[in-house]
Order: C-alpha cells, then sequence, then structure tokens
C-alpha cells in the first residue's frame, strides 16, 4: 500500500513540475497570437481612429507602407485655397459630422486636381450622402510611400515634401504613381504641434 501512494505522489508531483514547465511557454504565446489580432495605432493617431497598416521596409528618408482597405468620404477642392479648403471640411462635416478620426487628406492629381477626405472608421456608419459634391470612396489595399515633415501644414509645404520623397524613390530604384500624392495631416490646424506626411502610391 505504502508503495502505491509514493508511486501515486511521484506522478502528481512530475504533472505539477510539467505544468510548471509549461506555463512560460503559454505566457509567451498568448501575446503573440494576441499581436496577430489586435493591430496598435502609433502614438501620433493619439488615440483615434487610423488606417491599419504594416511597415514593410524603412529607410531614414521614407518608409513603406501596406495599408489595408479604407473607407473615406471625398469632396473636392476648386482651388488651394484656406476658403475653399474650409468650405470642403463643411461639406464633409454636414455629411459625417464631428468625428475625431484622422487622417485628414488633401489628395493632389497632375498637380492641379485638389480633393479632401476624411477617414471613416470600420465602425461607423455613414449616413445616406444626399450631397452630390461628396463621395464615399472605398480604397483598396495598397503599398504606399510615406515621407514624415513637421509644422504647421499647408499645400505648398506638401508640394515641397512630394518632391523631395520623388527624388528619394528615384535614388533608392523605387517605381511609384508620378501623377497622384497626397498631404496627411494628424492634428487640427491649430495644434501647437503637428506630425504630417506625404503618401505616393507604389507601382508595379
Amino acid at each position: 500500500m505504502s508503495r502505491r501512494v509514493s508511486a501515486a505522489a511521484s506522478v502528481k508531483k512530475r504533472q505539477r513540475v510539467e505544468r510548471m514547465q509549461l506555463l512560460p511557454s503559454l505566457l509567451i504565446l498568448v501575446p503573440l497570437c494576441r499581436g496577430q489580432d489586435e493591430w496598435e495605432a502609433p502614438e501620433y493617431c493619439r488615440g483615434s481612429p487610423c488606417p491599419q497598416f504594416t511597415v514593410v521596409n524603412k529607410t531614414t528618408d521614407f518608409e513603406e507602407r501596406l495599408y489595408v482597405a479604407t473607407a473615406w468620404i471625398t469632396t473636392k477642392i476648386p482651388n488651394p485655397t484656406a476658403y475653399d479648403l474650409i468650405a470642403a471640411s463643411a461639406r464633409l462635416k454636414s455629411v459625417a459630422g464631428h468625428f475625431d478620426a484622422w487622417p485628414v487628406l488633401v489628395n493632389v492629381t497632375n498637380g492641379k486636381e485638389y480633393a479632401l477626405s476624411w477617414f471613416v472608421p470600420p465602425n461607423m456608419n455613414i449616413p445616406e450622402i444626399t450631397d452630390p459634391s461628396v463621395q464615399l470612396e472605398i480604397r483598396p489595399e495598397v503599398n504606399v510611400y510615406v515621407r514624415v515633415f513637421r509644422g504647421t501644414p499647408s499645400i505648398d509645404q506638401g508640394k515641397q515634401n512630394a518632391n523631395e520623397l520623388c527624388k528619394s524613390l528615384r535614388k533608392a530604384g523605387k517605381t511609384f504613381s508620378t501623377e497622384r500624392y497626397a498631404g496627411a495631416a494628424y492634428e487640427s490646424y491649430f495644434a501647437l504641434t503637428h506630425h504630417n506626411e506625404v503618401w505616393i502610391e507604389k507601382t508595379q
């Protein structure tokens, strides 16, 4: 009888040791699995919804990001003036109301066509759009080259940084769209500090 009790105790002790040895592996596995399902937005999003992306490559001059498919509301800007930018923002606000999501994009096509876009978070329902000057865009998954710059954003700053990004991409032997770029702002125009970006789509 004593041998049986001793053997049973030995088995239980071995099982406890095996469980203790398995615990560190489980603790490592849990955050790894959680990281695959949850995306942590960058600090400059300041806790607000931002388009989800993965950094594919990063250099001292630019980085390449892979963005998931995203939704935006967009309206044209007749002229790149403060008045027209404010009017464009008012049109988008009339459709979506006020919501805290970033970035705001100023899209420039062929150097002369301008449009303003607001990011629509995945869980947000946009009401029916009755203003024909405002469109809901679903943009597919896309690779984008990004250059970061500071200071109060402006049309001219976006253009200058787009030119600098083009130079860096050509130097690196990258292929990219030469017809369109976007300036991305992550704060109010009146914020004390600004994180700004210029985006250019990668081409094959």
